[in-house]
């Protein structure tokens, strides 16, 4: 007999549906858009790429230069591809920082790299393994060998019809939301708390944010 997988916190396609909305609305950094339109090699312009992502994201790089030729040696030297490619850039980049730098790693391989390389952030990891409960979190021990796997594992089980850009805003946005909702001291990005503070005050004030998160006007906050 099968086994029918159920996720810890349900997640449904209307919650992706408004992710994409609320990602497009004004979020979507069009700079690297324009950045890939100007350097479509993904050999071109490393370290210009590099300083725009350090200083639109906040991946709070302080070498960044130097990271950005560490970056420049995996992508010329070395053929990797898929979550590897990833894992390596964390380790090249060690050398410079002496830090595990996942979150600038998988976003400039997404952007710049491999679209279909899920962004892993920290508010989304910890929203990934919430939906998924403990029983169905992968237990590879590389971490974003794990979080490609259990961001596969919620698109299989919820049978989600989205690109990964999409699954990626929704948990990163749901990651800072419900981690501020547990933890209202802990800092998170002052843009988005605006939103969530108008979302309490109102879920008519913040619809697109309501239906993201999967809050109803009539449940209240």
């Amino acid at each position: 007999m099968e086994t029918v997988l159920q996720l810890a916190i349900p997640l449904k396609q209307s919650q992706i549906d408004a992710a994409a909305e609320f990602w497009h609305g004004g979020w979507e950094s069009k700079e690297f858009a324009q950045l890939k339109s100007a350097f479509p090699n993904p050999l071109d312009a490393i370290r210009i790429k590099a300083i725009v992502l350090n200083a639109l994201y906040g991946t709070n790089i302080i070498a960044i230069a130097q990271v950005a030729d560490r970056v420049d040696r995996v992508l010329r030297t070395n053929h990797w591809s898929g979550p590897e490619l990833v894992e390596q850039l964390v380790k090249e980049i060690r050398g410079v920082t002496n830090r595990n730098h996942y979150s600038f790693a998988a976003k400039y391989a997404h952007f710049f790299v491999d679209s279909s390389l899920p962004i892993l952030d920290w508010f989304a990891e910890w929203r990934l393994r919430a939906h998924l409960g403990r029983q169905m979190q992968s237990e590879e021990p590389r971490r974003y060998h794990r979080f490609c796997e259990d961001f596969e594992t919620l698109k299989r089980v919820t049978g989600l019809n989205c690109d990964c850009a999409e699954l990626d805003a929704y948990l990163w946005v749901a990651g800072e939301y419900w981690y501020w909702n547990e933890h209202p001291k802990y800092p998170i990005s002052g843009d988005l708390k605006i939103r969530f503070e108008s979302l309490r005050r109102s879920t008519e004030a913040e619809p697109v944010l309501a239906a993201l998160l999967g809050i109803g006007a009539e449940e209240g906050i």
